[in-house]
This record gives C-alpha cells, sequence and structure tokens, in this order.
C-alpha cells in the first residue's frame, strides 16, 4: 500500500495490509478517537430522528417477550393514544383485532385438511378394483 496522509493530524502514514483503501487515519489514539466522533456526528446529521422513534418504540412495546395468545397485547396502547391521538389510536387497534380474528378463523379452516396435505399417514396399498390387494413386483 501507497503512504497517505491521516486525515485528522495530516501526517503520511502507511495503511495497515488489513485494512488497506479503507483506513482513514495513521492509527494514534487521538485521530481514532477525533475520526470516530466525526463519524457520530456525520450519522446524527443523516439520521436527525433516529433517537426519538427509538425512544417512542421502547415505550411502546409492553413486554420483551411476545405474548402467545394476542399479538396486539405486545403494544402499549396508552402511550400509543398519547402520541397519534385517541381517534387514529382506536382505527388501528380495531384493524388489529379484525386481522388477527381474520388470521384465526382462516388456520382454524386449514387444519382439518393438513395431515392429509402433508402426508403425514402413510399412503395405503394399491387396490384393484375389487378391492384386493395389487400383486406385488
Amino acid at each position: 500500500m501507497r503512504k497517505r496522509p491521516c486525515r485528522i493530524c495530516r501526517k503520511w502514514f502507511r495503511p495497515d495490509a488489513r485494512v488497506g483503501a479503507r483506513q482513514r487515519t495513521c492509527g494514534s489514539a487521538p485521530c481514532r478517537q477525533a475520526w470516530h466522533r466525526r463519524s457520530c456526528r456525520d450519522w446524527r446529521r443523516r439520521n436527525p430522528d433516529y433517537d426519538r422513534d427509538d425512544r417512542l418504540r421502547r415505550r411502546l412495546q409492553t413486554q420483551t417477550q411476545p405474548v402467545r395468545g394476542d399479538p396486539l397485547a405486545q403494544l402499549n396502547w396508552d402511550a400509543a393514544r398519547d402520541v397519534i391521538g385517541l381517534q387514529v389510536a382506536v382505527v388501528v387497534e380495531e384493524t388489529g383485532q379484525l386481522l388477527v380474528s381474520w388470521a384465526r378463523e382462516e388456520m382454524a379452516l386449514q387444519l382439518p385438511g393438513s395431515p392429509h396435505k402433508f402426508g403425514r399417514h402413510p399412503p395405503g396399498r394399491v387396490r384393484d378394483a375389487m378391492g384386493s390387494p395389487a400383486p406385488g413386483p
């Protein structure tokens, strides 16, 4: 690798072969810290609402473990109402309940046919028209 100037202190350095063209600083601790601060500042500039969105997501989650019976119980509806308003929260909650009940009904309709569909029972022996087992090979 050819030498290049450090983006922080402007001293010339030879990049580590393992890092190659991605290395931006000379590797000294103050330069690495300054580059890290600069990178974090740029990222925060590109993602200004990340912290606010993350705090809201945490507030809306009621539990860390998913609730087995009711997926809508994983959301803190009081916090949602505070953020988006009562009317919108009610519409979203009712829509979610309709989707959950529809999914449960659809799954209940599919359960009786599933053993045959997935072949859990071994196929019967081939029989001829008279019901006698067909001669084997």
